[in-house]
């Protein structure tokens, strides 16, 4: 051990003495990343990047939960050339995946970087590939999407069921009435991100109950679910004019009457819009 550290000391003494000059220390190229949390970014940079290890940087730090290893994750990743800079839609267009976070669904590069990143962060990975065109960088843009509602908490209604928030997800209780006649909307929590049109696809974690009853009629929350992409037009009819118009991360409890839903019951969905995007972006509903 003595031996180890005198060892050790003589090249420190050594290298603060020598007379060479310092080699210099290349800086990492800039890429500059715009555009607003949860929607496609604008990434530009001088081209071709050259080939460097794997590199990552904690663009926007979130306030959310902590990501866990093998739990749900929502994620919107954004992946580019990095000879041309150009998209590559085949590697991730900005819109959003559910996704498992194991090495095996999110990459084994990629996976110890998010375990325990909060919710509402945005990453920026770069990292060499290969393929039959040989060696290149890609980078990638990614954002860490929120798995519940984010946003300002409104008055409920007065006579509309109501909505609790625990660890477990969220859960409907009813009122001691009988149910509306017609379709009745409230934003319960309403987000600041852009509106739901029709046709789009979103990302939505709900749970959907019977009035009367408060049985459950579907439900992410449930054990080993995770957030669900829908086609916005392919829903209820109810549903669907419920949540058009409605802003990402918003919580809204819709009531359905069965001439708008399933032809037999009143159902009361509590909805948490985390993502929407247009069809054309190859979103594909799970």
């Amino acid at each position: 051990m003595r031996a180890l550290v005198a060892g050790l000391l003589a090249v420190l003494v050594l290298t603060g003495c020598s007379d060479e000059p310092e080699a210099p220390v290349e800086e990492p190229p800039t890429i500059a990343v715009t555009g607003a949390f949860g929607r496609p970014p604008v990434v530009s940079f001088e081209t071709p990047l050259e080939l460097t290890e794997e590199d990552s940087e904690v663009l926007v730090e979130g306030e959310g939960r902590q990501l866990r290893d093998g739990g749900p994750v929502l994620l919107a990743l954004s992946a580019y050339d990095g000879d041309t800079g150009e998209p590559l839609p085949d590697r991730g267009a900005g819109t959003a995946r559910t996704l498992l976070l194991t090495p095996e669904q999110v990459g084994e590069d990629v996976h110890p970087l998010l375990v325990g990143t909060p919710e509402g962060s945005r990453l920026l990975v770069t990292q060499p590939v290969s393929d039959d065109d040989g060696e290149r960088m890609l980078v990638l843009v990614i954002d860490v999407l929120h798995t519940v509602a984010q946003g300002e908490e409104l008055e409920p209604q007065e006579g509309m069921p109501t909505v609790t928030q625990d660890d477990d997800g969220v859960s409907v209780a009813l009122p001691d009435t009988d149910p509306p006649a017609s379709l009745e909307v409230d934003t319960v929590i309403r987000g600041d991100g852009h509106q739901v049109a029709p046709g789009q696809a979103i990302t939505v974690q709900y749970q959907a109950v019977t009035w009367p009853g408060g049985d459950i009629y579907d439900s992410t929350w449930a054990d080993g679910q995770v957030p669900r992409t829908i086609l916005v037009n392919d829903t209820f009819t109810g549903l669907r004019d419920g949540l058009v118009d409605q802003t990402v991360g918003s919580r809204v409890l819709v009531v359905v009457p069965p001439e708008l839903g399933n032809g037999t019951q009143t159902l009361v969905f509590a909805v948490d819009i985390l993502a929407a995007s247009d069809v054309e972006e190859d979103v594909e509903p799970n």
